[in-house]
């Protein structure tokens, strides 16, 4: 009886922990984003390829915060609580983006930063942004939608 007790308390806590795991590693990726375009606004201006590891290094509050990251790409790319991050430069100024490193099972939903749409988040519901060969587009997509009210 109460092997069949624990099976059903571990049937129903799986699906649980593994939804909390996914909305925590989301409101993850969107708090560093915010994080991250604030840093992007002050030191990449000039930078025409700047590099996401050296814009931490530029905060030491940052790097101490968040000593879990994993540094791609030599320093271009950041992987942290299953979402990829990167900070480029656009024709309309800077971005950063956020996607996840593995699409369902370590989030769903892109992320993105730039001076002209501030916050703003995607749904991916198809999963085409996963990975790291496969980063968000910021193209006119209607899909993107506020997450900073103005």
């Amino acid at each position: 009886m109460l092997v069949a007790i624990g099976i059903v308390v571990l049937l129903v806590s799986l699906p649980r922990l593994r939804e909390f795991a996914l909305r925590e590693n989301e409101e993850d990726a969107r708090a560093l984003v915010k994080r991250l375009a604030g840093l992007a606004t002050r030191e990449v201006q000039a930078a025409e390829k700047p590099s996401i590891e050296s814009l931490l290094a530029s905060d030491p509050t940052a790097k101490r915060q968040l000593d879990d990251v994993e540094f791609l790409d030599g320093g271009m790319r950041l992987r942290r609580h299953g979402y990829l991050f990167e900070v480029g430069n656009a024709a309309d100024g800077t971005y950063v983006r956020a996607w996840p490193w593995e699409w369902r099972k370590t989030g769903t939903s892109a992320y993105a930063w730039t001076p002209a749409q501030d916050l703003v988040a995607h749904p991916n519901a198809e999963g085409r942004w996963s990975g790291p060969d496969a980063p968000p587009q910021l193209n006119g997509d209607p899909q993107w939608r506020d997450l900073v009210e103005r």
